[in-house]
């Protein structure tokens, strides 16, 4: 093997793919090439490949460990690294846990099992299996020591499963999923809000879910057009302020007053009862709002000394480094801030008021009886201008962005616009940036959704090649990531849903299986080769079903193929020929359905062109039937909701990520209809 082509083995860097058709694709030399080149690799320079060589295969050998280790809880597996002048030392080593228990123990490596050698400079390095005791899943120190000098490992100790609640196992939970920003209500602010979700809550329990969907909640960059997409973040790691109901802070009390007389209460109604979410209006009359209240919270609570002035002095210290830094940046970008622009306290105030409210709806899911609550949903990655990508300098690539390759529907390939991850800088760091999303993601609820959990395994880089749509897949530590994953999972007592939706390899397929990783399914693609939709007792075990989702057509949609003449007339479909041999599918895929609900004894005794009701309970009745561990319900499909959230390749030509829901949820959750198809749902999942 060639000093490149080990390079592009040690970089992760692939030399040929699978499409969506399993045809084998060979990435081109150029191109594999270009990418090596943005990890900071000169393909053309004999030294620099050497080099990088030297330090990516042969410098971890000549070391007894390395710096971060990611192994199993319940047979660790540590290998000391040695010259072989080395073999008949007696080696001490303590391990420091996380709970400050200290064991202790020696070894001498010849007599440990070899795992492993490697030939560098005429010198045959071995590494010997360093035997440890099983571990409490955590983050431990190892120290080894020949009595001359020492080395340290941070030793990352992870759980073989994913976490699965008790209460939980073996049983068939349902769920509704909303975009949060969607509710309507007699009082938000023209956005859904936190309140909007703890009336949500309670009218979901009482007819028998156990879990609420959330669109992710991240920051976002509030500069740009990238505002409305809750996929295309600032940061992951904080939360989105725009979700704050400002009513329920004790400092509404001294601006309620000025409100009034500055007129708000008719611009609120305004903006509730347009279609679309006008997001500039609403923050800034939110921001003018909040920014009044945290003038009264300086003065009545910090000043003043009080428990919540002191409890928001906590969060400061707590959130350290990142949290301040994250307002600083605020500071810069901000577009609605006026009063309290330059104050990073205010930006880190927006933060604890939202933890707090969010917490409290996850605190309000289980005291109304849901077993697992909130399912909030953790975005592939965030935007270049964002704080995330602006902190983490070195670990993401601004000259490659992530997406996915050409299929049908994207026949050159998605580009998804997000900096794509330094797969070795993400490993020399120790993966702290990555148990840290995770962390501040499964925070105040009780299962996470991992948006295109194939990211863990490899990523499609779109290239930004000016002759053509270049790209390739990059892999990463699939193994040590999945591993973090279950461990924080377990630490947070966290369900996991890791997105598969697309093509995924075979082998992360089963390294999901393996673990417990629960998958994700969406009905519409749940069919056999022929086109018939799976049987309900065929429908996958360990998965998350979706009736719909936020990416495809509604049930109304879908069945009117409303779906397909819009895309037309936004130019997603070329011609009229591709518009009727759609057109032709979808009746046929209509028809599969038919004969789908006839089988299970579900068909309505009328069907007509548009959805109604009858349909609707029926399809989602046959859903409820199906094996899968957990099922969501999207709320557009209870009204009949025929317009998308999001159109996947639209941008400006169709308002993604602002249209309503039809009704206020106490609306819908009153409608006999609704009650109806839930109760069905309810009894079917119970069985």
């Amino acid at each position: 093997m060639s000093e490149l082509e080990k390079l592009f083995y040690l970089c992760g860097i692939s030399a040929d793919y699978l499409d969506y058709q399993g045809q084998r694709q060979e990435v081109p030399l150029e191109q594999r090439q270009r990418a090596l080149r943005l990890m900071g690799i000169e393909p053309a320079d004999p030294l620099a490949l050497s080099t990088a060589v030297a330090e990516l295969d042969v410098a971890p050998w000549r070391l007894w460990l390395p710096r971060y280790s990611v192994t199993a809880a319940t047979a660790p597996e540590i290998a000391l690294r040695l010259h072989p002048a080395q073999q008949a030392t007696t080696f001490t080593w303590n391990l420091t846990l996380e709970n400050g228990k200290i064991l202790a123990g020696e070894c001498r490596p010849d007599t440990l099992p070899e795992t492993g050698n490697y030939l560098a400079d005429g010198v045959r390095y071995t590494a010997r299996q360093l035997p440890l005791p099983a571990l409490e899943p955590g983050y431990h120190t190892l120290w080894v020591t020949d009595g001359a000098q020492s080395v340290s490992c941070s030793l990352m100790a992870c759980p073989d499963r994913f976490y699965v609640p008790d209460m939980v196992a073996g049983e068939r939970l349902w769920g509704i999923s909303c975009q949060l920003y969607t509710l309507r209500s007699a009082r938000n602010w023209g956005v859904g809000d936190f309140t909007d979700l703890l009336e949500l809550l309670p009218l979901a329990a009482a007819a028998g879910a156990d879990l609420i969907g959330l669109n992710p909640l991240h920051a976002p960059c509030t500069d740009g057009d990238a505002i409305a997409s809750p996929y295309s973040p600032s940061d992951r790691r904080f939360l989105n302020p725009q979700y704050i109901d400002p009513e329920r802070e004790p400092e509404w009390a001294w601006v309620a007053e000025t409100v009034a007389a500055g007129g708000w209460g008719k611009q609120r109604a305004l903006l509730r009862a347009a279609p679309l979410v006008d997001y500039e209006a609403v923050n800034g009359l939110k921001y003018e709002a909040l920014e009044a209240m945290f003038s009264v919270f300086l003065r009545e609570q910090v000043d003043a000394g009080t428990q919540r002035g002191s409890d928001f002095q906590r969060f400061v210290t707590q959130g350290g480094a990142d949290l301040d830094g994250f307002a600083r940046f605020e500071m810069r970008h901000n577009n609605w801030a006026r009063l309290h622009r330059t104050e990073p306290r205010f930006y880190i105030w927006l933060q604890w008021v939202a933890s707090a409210q969010l917490q409290a709806c996850q605190q309000r899911a289980l005291a109304v009886g849901m077993r697992i609550g909130l399912m909030r949903d953790l975005a592939v990655g965030a935007i270049g201008r964002g704080y995330e990508v602006e902190q983490s300098a070195g670990l993401y690539l601004a000259e490659a962005s992530i997406g996915a390759p050409p299929d049908p529907f994207a026949p050159h390939g998605q580009d998804w616009g997000l900096p794509a991850p330094h797969p070795l800088r993400l490993r020399e760091s120790g993966f702290s940036a990555f148990t840290k999303l995770l962390r501040r993601n499964m925070s105040a609820c009780g299962a996470l959704r991992v948006d295109h959990v194939m990211a863990l395994m490899r990523l499609w880089w779109c290239l930004h090649d000016e002759k053509d749509s270049a790209g390739l897949y990059v892999f990463y530590p699939r193994d040590d990531l999945l591993a973090l994953l279950r461990l924080e999972s377990w630490r947070h007592r966290c369900v996991v849903v890791g997105e598969d939706l697309g093509v995924v390899p075979g082998e992360f397929r089963e390294a999901m299986r393996c673990s417990a990783l629960l998958g994700n399914r969406l009905f519409y693609f749940e069919k056999h080769p022929d086109g018939r939709f799976r049987a309900p007792e065929e429908l996958a075990e360990d998965a998350l079903l979706m009736v719909t989702n936020h990416d495809v057509p509604t049930l109304a949609d879908w069945w009117a193929g409303s779906d397909l003449r819009r895309r037309r007339e936004l130019g997603l479909i070329p011609d009229g020929d591709a518009l009727g041999k759609l057109e032709q599918e979808r009746a046929a895929d209509r028809a599969e359905l038919l004969a789908w609900l006839d089988a299970s004894g579900l068909l309505p005794e009328a069907v007509g062109s548009e959805m109604d009701m009858a349909l609707c309970s029926a399809i989602h009745q046959a859903c409820a039937r199906g094996r899968s561990r957990l099922l969501l319900l999207q709320l557009e499909d209870l009204q009949l909701v025929a317009e998308p959230v999001n159109i996947p390749g639209t941008w400006r030509e169709y308002p993604n990520w602002r249209r309503k829901q039809s009704q206020s949820t106490k609306d819908i959750f009153a409608s006999p209809q609704v009650q109806a198809l839930l109760a069905s749902v309810n009894r079917e999942r119970r069985i």
